[in-house]
Protein backbone atom coordinates (compact mmCIF):
# COMPACT_ATOMS: atom_id res chain seq x y z
CA UNK A 1 0.00 0.00 0.00
CA UNK A 2 2.92 2.18 0.57
CA UNK A 3 4.77 1.66 -1.68
CA UNK A 4 1.85 1.98 -4.46
CA UNK A 5 1.46 5.39 -2.82
CA UNK A 6 4.90 6.76 -3.61
CA UNK A 7 6.85 4.51 -5.52
CA UNK A 8 10.27 5.35 -4.48
CA UNK A 9 13.09 3.19 -4.70
CA UNK A 10 16.02 3.81 -2.44
CA UNK A 11 18.91 2.48 -1.10
CA UNK A 12 19.81 1.22 2.28
CA UNK A 13 22.23 5.13 2.87
CA UNK A 14 25.66 4.56 4.10
CA UNK A 15 26.29 5.63 7.89
CA UNK A 16 28.71 8.33 6.47
CA UNK A 17 25.35 10.42 5.07
CA UNK A 18 26.44 14.01 5.60
CA UNK A 19 24.00 16.35 7.74
CA UNK A 20 21.15 17.75 6.24
CA UNK A 21 19.30 20.86 6.11
CA UNK A 22 16.95 22.84 8.27
CA UNK A 23 16.08 20.30 11.26
CA UNK A 24 16.52 16.81 9.43
CA UNK A 25 18.81 14.79 11.39
CA UNK A 26 21.50 12.27 9.95
CA UNK A 27 19.26 9.23 9.75
CA UNK A 28 20.67 6.86 11.98
CA UNK A 29 17.70 5.02 13.17
CA UNK A 30 16.15 1.62 11.90
CA UNK A 31 12.38 0.60 11.01
CA UNK A 32 10.64 -2.07 12.34
CA UNK A 33 8.68 -3.73 10.36
CA UNK A 34 4.92 -3.35 10.82
CA UNK A 35 2.86 -6.69 12.53
CA UNK A 36 -0.72 -8.12 10.70
CA UNK A 37 -2.54 -5.96 12.89
CA UNK A 38 -0.34 -2.70 11.95
CA UNK A 39 -0.53 -3.09 8.34
CA UNK A 40 -4.30 -3.29 8.86
CA UNK A 41 -4.67 -0.43 10.93
CA UNK A 42 -2.63 1.55 8.25
CA UNK A 43 -5.00 0.65 5.52
CA UNK A 44 -8.00 1.30 7.53
CA UNK A 45 -6.24 4.58 7.56
CA UNK A 46 -5.61 5.50 4.23
CA UNK A 47 -9.18 4.30 3.39
CA UNK A 48 -10.40 6.75 5.94
CA UNK A 49 -8.12 9.39 4.09
CA UNK A 50 -9.32 8.67 0.84
CA UNK A 51 -12.81 9.88 2.01
CA UNK A 52 -11.55 12.86 3.49
CA UNK A 53 -11.63 11.75 7.04
CA UNK A 54 -8.22 13.02 8.08
CA UNK A 55 -8.65 13.01 11.60
CA UNK A 56 -10.26 9.69 11.46
CA UNK A 57 -7.26 8.52 9.15
CA UNK A 58 -4.75 10.11 11.71
CA UNK A 59 -6.27 7.93 14.98
CA UNK A 60 -6.02 4.89 12.99
CA UNK A 61 -2.14 5.50 12.36
CA UNK A 62 -1.93 6.59 16.30
CA UNK A 63 -3.22 3.36 17.14
CA UNK A 64 -0.53 1.55 14.91
CA UNK A 65 2.35 3.82 16.38
CA UNK A 66 1.29 2.73 19.89
CA UNK A 67 2.03 -0.88 19.07
CA UNK A 68 5.41 -0.07 17.15
CA UNK A 69 6.81 3.61 17.45
CA UNK A 70 9.44 2.57 14.63
CA UNK A 71 6.55 1.75 11.92
CA UNK A 72 8.04 4.30 9.12
CA UNK A 73 4.62 3.44 7.12
CA UNK A 74 2.50 4.96 9.72
CA UNK A 75 4.73 7.92 10.09
CA UNK A 76 4.30 8.71 6.71
CA UNK A 77 1.17 8.43 6.37
CA UNK A 78 0.31 10.43 9.53
CA UNK A 79 2.08 13.01 8.33
CA UNK A 80 0.41 12.74 4.58
CA UNK A 81 -2.72 13.58 6.49
CA UNK A 82 -1.67 16.51 8.82
CA UNK A 83 -0.44 18.19 5.38
CA UNK A 84 -4.20 17.16 3.64
CA UNK A 85 -5.53 18.83 6.10
CA UNK A 86 -3.09 21.76 6.24
CA UNK A 87 -1.82 21.23 9.70
CA UNK A 88 1.53 21.90 8.39
CA UNK A 89 3.60 22.29 11.38
CA UNK A 90 2.44 19.09 12.53
CA UNK A 91 3.25 17.51 9.15
CA UNK A 92 6.72 18.80 9.25
CA UNK A 93 7.35 17.80 13.05
CA UNK A 94 6.11 14.34 12.03
CA UNK A 95 8.42 14.40 8.64
CA UNK A 96 11.52 15.35 10.59
CA UNK A 97 11.01 12.55 12.74
CA UNK A 98 10.34 9.99 10.09
CA UNK A 99 13.45 11.23 8.43
CA UNK A 100 15.65 9.78 11.42
CA UNK A 101 15.15 6.18 9.56
CA UNK A 102 17.11 4.58 6.83
CA UNK A 103 14.07 3.45 5.07
CA UNK A 104 12.54 3.44 1.36
CA UNK A 105 10.69 5.79 2.49
CA UNK A 106 13.40 8.61 3.59
CA UNK A 107 12.69 10.83 0.48
CA UNK A 108 9.25 10.85 1.05
CA UNK A 109 9.67 12.60 4.46
CA UNK A 110 11.93 14.71 2.52
CA UNK A 111 9.13 15.82 0.00
CA UNK A 112 6.56 15.96 2.72
CA UNK A 113 9.18 18.30 4.90
CA UNK A 114 10.03 20.84 2.29
CA UNK A 115 6.08 21.03 1.31
CA UNK A 116 5.53 21.83 4.64
CA UNK A 117 8.13 23.86 4.52
CA UNK A 118 6.65 25.74 1.30
CA UNK A 119 3.23 25.85 2.50
CA UNK A 120 3.86 27.72 6.00
CA UNK A 121 6.07 30.49 4.07
CA UNK A 122 9.63 29.13 3.99
CA UNK A 123 9.93 28.81 0.65
CA UNK A 124 14.07 28.96 1.05
CA UNK A 125 14.28 26.10 3.42
CA UNK A 126 11.99 23.77 1.51
CA UNK A 127 14.91 24.29 -1.20
CA UNK A 128 17.28 23.60 0.89
CA UNK A 129 15.53 20.26 2.36
CA UNK A 130 14.52 19.01 -1.31
CA UNK A 131 18.35 19.48 -2.45
CA UNK A 132 19.19 17.13 0.86
CA UNK A 133 17.00 14.70 -0.30
CA UNK A 134 18.29 14.58 -3.85
CA UNK A 135 21.72 14.16 -2.81
CA UNK A 136 20.78 10.99 -1.12
CA UNK A 137 18.51 9.74 -4.04
CA UNK A 138 18.99 11.82 -7.66
CA UNK A 139 16.09 9.59 -8.82
CA UNK A 140 13.56 11.06 -6.21
CA UNK A 141 10.48 12.02 -8.74
CA UNK A 142 8.47 13.40 -6.02
CA UNK A 143 11.29 15.61 -4.66
CA UNK A 144 12.05 17.19 -8.10
CA UNK A 145 8.50 17.83 -8.48
CA UNK A 146 7.95 19.70 -5.63
CA UNK A 147 11.09 21.36 -5.98
CA UNK A 148 9.95 22.49 -9.60
CA UNK A 149 6.76 23.83 -8.04
CA UNK A 150 8.69 26.14 -4.99
CA UNK A 151 10.79 27.41 -7.81
CA UNK A 152 7.32 28.05 -9.50
CA UNK A 153 6.16 29.76 -6.82
CA UNK A 154 8.64 32.20 -5.91
CA UNK A 155 9.02 32.96 -9.61
CA UNK A 156 12.07 30.80 -10.40
CA UNK A 157 10.49 29.90 -13.31
CA UNK A 158 13.64 28.54 -15.56
CA UNK A 159 14.44 26.38 -12.38
CA UNK A 160 11.22 25.03 -12.21
CA UNK A 161 11.45 24.00 -15.50
CA UNK A 162 14.41 21.84 -14.93
CA UNK A 163 12.63 20.39 -12.33
CA UNK A 164 9.57 19.52 -13.81
CA UNK A 165 11.17 18.28 -16.74
CA UNK A 166 13.28 15.92 -14.30
CA UNK A 167 10.16 14.66 -12.69
CA UNK A 168 8.30 13.77 -15.88
CA UNK A 169 11.43 12.21 -17.09
CA UNK A 170 12.18 9.63 -14.04
CA UNK A 171 8.66 9.18 -13.76
CA UNK A 172 6.34 9.60 -16.91
CA UNK A 173 2.91 8.44 -15.57
CA UNK A 174 2.95 11.39 -13.00
CA UNK A 175 0.23 13.45 -14.12
CA UNK A 176 1.04 16.56 -12.44
CA UNK A 177 4.50 17.50 -13.77
CA UNK A 178 3.04 17.36 -17.03
CA UNK A 179 -0.11 19.67 -15.86
CA UNK A 180 2.54 21.93 -14.34
CA UNK A 181 5.12 21.58 -16.67
CA UNK A 182 2.60 22.48 -19.53
CA UNK A 183 1.23 25.74 -17.63
CA UNK A 184 4.48 26.92 -17.67
CA UNK A 185 5.22 26.36 -21.36
CA UNK A 186 2.32 28.32 -22.06
CA UNK A 187 2.55 31.40 -19.57
CA UNK A 188 6.20 31.26 -20.80
CA UNK A 189 5.29 31.28 -24.66
CA UNK A 190 6.21 27.72 -25.55
CA UNK A 191 2.71 27.26 -27.40
CA UNK A 192 3.66 23.97 -29.04
CA UNK A 193 5.71 22.40 -25.96
CA UNK A 194 2.47 23.83 -23.70
CA UNK A 195 0.32 21.77 -26.26
CA UNK A 196 2.73 18.78 -26.32
CA UNK A 197 2.88 18.34 -22.28
CA UNK A 198 -0.95 19.29 -21.19
CA UNK A 199 -2.02 16.67 -23.97
CA UNK A 200 0.41 13.96 -22.20
CA UNK A 201 -1.87 15.12 -19.05
CA UNK A 202 -4.74 14.55 -20.12
CA UNK A 203 -3.79 11.24 -21.71
CA UNK A 204 -3.25 10.10 -17.89
CA UNK A 205 -5.73 12.43 -16.73
CA UNK A 206 -8.55 12.99 -18.85
CA UNK A 207 -11.96 13.04 -15.84
CA UNK A 208 -11.31 15.48 -13.61
CA UNK A 209 -11.28 18.84 -12.47
CA UNK A 210 -7.55 19.53 -13.53
CA UNK A 211 -8.45 18.23 -17.14
CA UNK A 212 -11.27 21.24 -17.35
CA UNK A 213 -8.20 23.70 -17.06
CA UNK A 214 -5.78 21.71 -19.41
CA UNK A 215 -8.50 21.51 -22.26
CA UNK A 216 -8.95 25.60 -21.44
CA UNK A 217 -5.27 26.20 -22.28
CA UNK A 218 -5.10 23.01 -25.16
CA UNK A 219 -7.99 24.94 -26.92
CA UNK A 220 -6.26 28.47 -26.75
CA UNK A 221 -3.18 26.79 -28.14
CA UNK A 222 -5.05 25.41 -30.80
CA UNK A 223 -6.78 28.16 -31.42
CA UNK A 224 -3.50 29.71 -33.59
CA UNK A 225 -4.37 33.22 -33.09
CA UNK A 226 -6.78 32.82 -35.40
CA UNK A 227 -10.44 35.14 -35.65
CA UNK A 228 -13.05 35.33 -37.88
CA UNK A 229 -14.44 38.63 -38.74
CA UNK A 230 -18.24 39.40 -39.67
CA UNK A 231 -17.65 38.46 -42.97
CA UNK A 232 -16.97 34.58 -42.62
CA UNK A 233 -15.13 34.85 -45.29
CA UNK A 234 -12.73 37.44 -43.35
CA UNK A 235 -10.33 35.27 -41.35
CA UNK A 236 -7.27 37.12 -39.22
CA UNK A 237 -4.33 34.77 -37.97
CA UNK A 238 -2.44 36.89 -35.75
CA UNK A 239 1.51 35.03 -35.04
CA UNK A 240 3.84 35.85 -32.48
CA UNK A 241 7.03 36.90 -32.87
CA UNK A 242 8.15 36.20 -29.28
CA UNK A 243 8.78 32.42 -29.26
CA UNK A 244 11.30 31.39 -27.59
CA UNK A 245 13.18 28.08 -29.22
CA UNK A 246 15.49 27.20 -26.27
CA UNK A 247 12.94 23.76 -26.18
CA UNK A 248 13.96 23.67 -29.81
CA UNK A 249 12.51 25.38 -33.21
CA UNK A 250 8.93 25.20 -32.97
CA UNK A 251 8.04 28.33 -34.85
CA UNK A 252 6.89 26.23 -38.30
CA UNK A 253 4.96 24.15 -35.98
CA UNK A 254 3.57 27.06 -33.91
CA UNK A 255 2.70 28.67 -37.46
CA UNK A 256 0.68 25.74 -38.96
CA UNK A 257 -1.47 25.43 -36.24
CA UNK A 258 -2.82 28.55 -36.88
CA UNK A 259 -3.43 27.79 -40.63
CA UNK A 260 -4.99 24.48 -39.84
CA UNK A 261 -7.46 26.16 -37.25
CA UNK A 262 -8.09 28.35 -40.35
CA UNK A 263 -8.33 26.17 -42.77
CA UNK A 264 -11.44 24.60 -41.35
CA UNK A 265 -13.52 27.94 -42.20
CA UNK A 266 -12.70 26.51 -45.72
CA UNK A 267 -15.72 25.32 -47.91
CA UNK A 268 -14.30 21.71 -48.48
CA UNK A 269 -14.60 21.45 -44.33
CA UNK A 270 -18.12 22.99 -44.19
CA UNK A 271 -19.58 19.39 -43.55
CA UNK A 272 -16.70 18.48 -40.91
CA UNK A 273 -17.89 17.91 -37.40
CA UNK A 274 -15.75 19.40 -34.61
CA UNK A 275 -14.54 16.50 -33.47
CA UNK A 276 -13.54 15.25 -37.22
CA UNK A 277 -11.78 18.49 -37.35
CA UNK A 278 -10.22 18.51 -34.14
CA UNK A 279 -8.90 14.96 -35.00
CA UNK A 280 -7.71 16.67 -38.21
CA UNK A 281 -5.74 18.94 -36.45
CA UNK A 282 -4.05 17.00 -34.62
CA UNK A 283 -2.86 14.88 -37.04
CA UNK A 284 -1.71 18.08 -38.92
CA UNK A 285 0.42 18.87 -35.98
CA UNK A 286 2.10 15.43 -35.46
CA UNK A 287 2.94 14.88 -39.15
CA UNK A 288 5.13 17.67 -39.13
CA UNK A 289 6.35 17.31 -35.65
CA UNK A 290 7.62 13.85 -37.53
CA UNK A 291 8.87 15.73 -40.32
CA UNK A 292 11.00 18.05 -38.55
CA UNK A 293 12.26 15.79 -36.50
CA UNK A 294 16.30 16.62 -36.97
CA UNK A 295 19.18 15.75 -35.14
CA UNK A 296 19.33 19.60 -33.88
CA UNK A 297 16.08 19.50 -32.86
CA UNK A 298 16.59 16.38 -30.32
CA UNK A 299 19.03 17.95 -28.03
CA UNK A 300 16.16 20.06 -26.71
CA UNK A 301 13.92 18.32 -24.29
CA UNK A 302 10.95 18.74 -25.59
CA UNK A 303 11.90 17.24 -28.89
CA UNK A 304 13.87 14.27 -27.18
CA UNK A 305 11.15 13.49 -24.62
CA UNK A 306 7.48 14.60 -25.92
CA UNK A 307 8.05 14.16 -29.88
CA UNK A 308 8.97 10.69 -30.29
CA UNK A 309 5.54 9.53 -27.98
CA UNK A 310 3.25 11.45 -30.08
CA UNK A 311 4.83 10.90 -33.61
CA UNK A 312 5.01 7.17 -33.07
CA UNK A 313 1.21 7.51 -32.17
CA UNK A 314 0.36 9.13 -35.33
CA UNK A 315 2.69 6.29 -37.16
CA UNK A 316 0.24 3.57 -35.29
CA UNK A 317 -3.38 5.47 -36.45
CA UNK A 318 -4.41 6.12 -32.89
CA UNK A 319 -4.99 10.24 -33.21
CA UNK A 320 -8.45 9.25 -33.52
CA UNK A 321 -8.82 7.19 -30.37
CA UNK A 322 -6.49 9.93 -29.31
CA UNK A 323 -8.57 12.58 -29.37
CA UNK A 324 -11.43 11.39 -27.94
CA UNK A 325 -10.61 10.00 -25.47
CA UNK A 326 -8.67 13.39 -24.29
CA UNK A 327 -12.37 14.71 -24.81
CA UNK A 328 -14.51 12.30 -22.78
CA UNK A 329 -15.73 15.17 -20.68
CA UNK A 330 -16.75 17.02 -23.23
CA UNK A 331 -20.48 17.84 -23.52
CA UNK A 332 -20.44 17.44 -27.54
CA UNK A 333 -22.91 13.86 -28.16
CA UNK A 334 -20.61 12.79 -30.94
CA UNK A 335 -17.50 12.55 -28.87
CA UNK A 336 -19.45 10.24 -26.52
CA UNK A 337 -21.09 8.12 -29.03
CA UNK A 338 -18.03 7.78 -30.77
CA UNK A 339 -16.60 6.44 -26.97
CA UNK A 340 -19.19 4.23 -27.04
CA UNK A 341 -18.74 2.47 -30.32
CA UNK A 342 -15.40 2.24 -30.39
CA UNK A 343 -14.41 1.07 -27.17
CA UNK A 344 -11.98 -1.43 -27.99
CA UNK A 345 -9.84 0.70 -30.25
CA UNK A 346 -9.20 3.09 -26.99
CA UNK A 347 -8.48 0.06 -24.98
CA UNK A 348 -5.77 -0.44 -28.13
CA UNK A 349 -4.48 3.00 -27.78
CA UNK A 350 -4.34 3.03 -23.86
CA UNK A 351 -2.09 -0.05 -23.46
CA UNK A 352 0.21 1.25 -26.11
CA UNK A 353 0.57 4.44 -24.45
CA UNK A 354 0.66 2.73 -21.11
CA UNK A 355 3.46 0.13 -22.72
CA UNK A 356 5.42 3.45 -24.06
CA UNK A 357 9.00 3.36 -23.93
CA UNK A 358 9.78 6.96 -22.63
CA UNK A 359 13.45 7.89 -23.52
CA UNK A 360 15.90 8.66 -21.00
CA UNK A 361 16.65 12.15 -21.22
CA UNK A 362 18.54 14.62 -19.23
CA UNK A 363 18.47 18.45 -20.24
Amino acid sequence: MMLKRISLLLVILLASTCTLAAQIETPKLMPVAPNENQKRLVDEGVALHDKQDFDGAIRKYEEALKENADNVEALYEMGYSYSEKKDYKKSLEIAYRGARYKSNLLTGFYALAGNSLDQMGDSKKAIDVYKAGLKISPQAWLVHFNLGVTYRNIGKVEDARKSLKRAAAIKPDYASSHLVLGDLFYKGNYKTPALLALSRFLVLEPNSARSDFAHRVLQEILQGGVSVGDDPGKITIALSLSDKKDEGDFGGVDVLIGLSKAGEHLGKNKDKTKAELGVGQFELIFSVLAEQNSKEKQSKFAWKYYVPYFTEMKSRNYVEPFYYYINRRSEDPEVQKWLEGNFRRVNEFLSWSKQYQWPKVDD
